[in-house]
């Protein structure tokens, strides 16, 4: 599960930190379901009273947009973002992603 985390301080790959889900942008990579979690960093000053991907300002939204529509174009590759959904929508895909994990887990332990 991909999630985007808005907030001031760079951050090391691996570092953990909390984070509160605020919306969700569905998206299609290579024809592919690849949604992407917008969340904001729970403990951030300018960040952290943010609950729906709406309070962000417009600008915003729009640099998220296509910072992921054209990233993947140096790779010769197809993306395709969608409106973005509001936090249950996130919390929801959430869930569906811990409950298949918690299914592999389940199925691996069984070998």
């Amino acid at each position: 599960m991909d999630v985007l985390v808005l907030m001031q301080e760079p951050v090391l790959p691996g570092c953990f930190l909390r984070a509160r889900a605020i919306g969700l942008m569905p998206m299609i990579d290579q024809g592919e379901k690849d949604d992407k979690i917008i969340a904001v960093c729970a403990d951030d000053p300018e960040y952290r009273h943010y609950t729906n991907i709406d309070q962000l300002p417009p600008h915003r939204l729009a640099e998220i947009r296509r910072f992921f529509e054209e990233y993947k174009k140096n790779e010769n590759k197809e993306v395709a973002v969608d409106e973005f959904l509001p936090p249950n929508t996130a919390a929801e895909a959430i869930q569906y992603s811990m409950d298949l994990y918690a299914e592999y887990i389940l199925q691996t332990l069984r070998k």
